[in-house]
């Protein structure tokens, strides 16, 4: 397998997996979406426990990121590629690392400062987004 084909296939399922984690926390806490659908009555569990796949999904889609750099960097096929595309991938990569630390403070239900870390953890996902938009605008 060649490793155009796999830097390509892992970021494609990089950003869908992004999409995904995005959405999680939205479709696992009560809201009026979930009533509408009717999957509120299912939510037995306490958030926190019931969040475990967006922490999952979370290290799947770092982990996921890094081998989509590496692989092409290994091979030596970055010569090829634009640039201005590869500093925003790095800077999201950055990012998501950054991303995963506040993750794993918002696991703890003692958290003092949950409010301040989870806007953080927000403004964060907002610039990963805009970076992985520019980087598969001028990369993908």
């Amino acid at each position: 397998m060649n490793s155009f084909f796999c830097a390509s296939v892992s970021g494609w399922i990089a950003v869908i997996l992004v999409g995904i984690e995005i959405a999680l926390p939205y479709l696992l806490r009560r809201n009026w979406l979930n009533v509408w659908l009717g999957i509120a009555q299912s939510f037995r569990s306490p958030y926190l426990r019931r969040m475990s796949i967006h922490y999952w999904l979370g290290y799947l889609v770092a982990g996921l990121s890094f081998v989509h750099a590496w692989v092409p960097m290994q091979a030596g096929h970055m010569r090829r590629a634009n640039m201005a595309g590869l500093w925003l991938a790095t800077s999201a990569l950055f990012l998501l690392g950054l991303q995963v630390a506040l993750g794993l403070a918002l696991r703890h239900s003692d958290l003092q400062a949950r409010r301040e870390v989870r806007s953080w953890h927000y403004w964060v996902m907002v610039g990963v987004v805009l970076l992985l938009t520019g980087h598969v605008w001028l990369n993908g």
